[in-house]
């Protein structure tokens, strides 16, 4: 009975069982595919910061990178059937 329990453990993960992710989590994940390496290595550094506190301004370099995030959610939002990113976090990233 235990084994069969792991094994119904291990199938319950597999990734064709887990539910697929909400459209917004499409958008963001679709969204940084379109940032450089060198960008996601200032969002890294920045979210880190953020995190533990360190800083309170943020620099021009990072503020380009966030300028680039964002134009890549408004982009991929449209591409989702969306006007723009607002709405489909409005919309809590319901399908239409």
């Amino acid at each position: 009975m235990r084994n069969m329990r792991w094994r119904l453990h291990r199938l319950e993960r597999l990734p064709q069982l887990q539910p697929p992710p909400s459209p917004l989590k499409q958008i963001e994940r679709l969204a940084l595919r379109h940032l450089s390496d060198d960008d996601m290595k200032v969002m890294i550094v920045m979210t880190s910061d953020l995190e533990r506190g360190v800083r309170s301004t943020i620099s021009e370099r990072e503020s380009a990178v966030v300028a680039a995030q964002n134009a890549a959610r408004e982009a991929e939002a449209r591409l989702a059937g969306f006007r723009c990113w607002a709405e489909a976090q409005r919309k809590g990233g319901q399908r239409r």
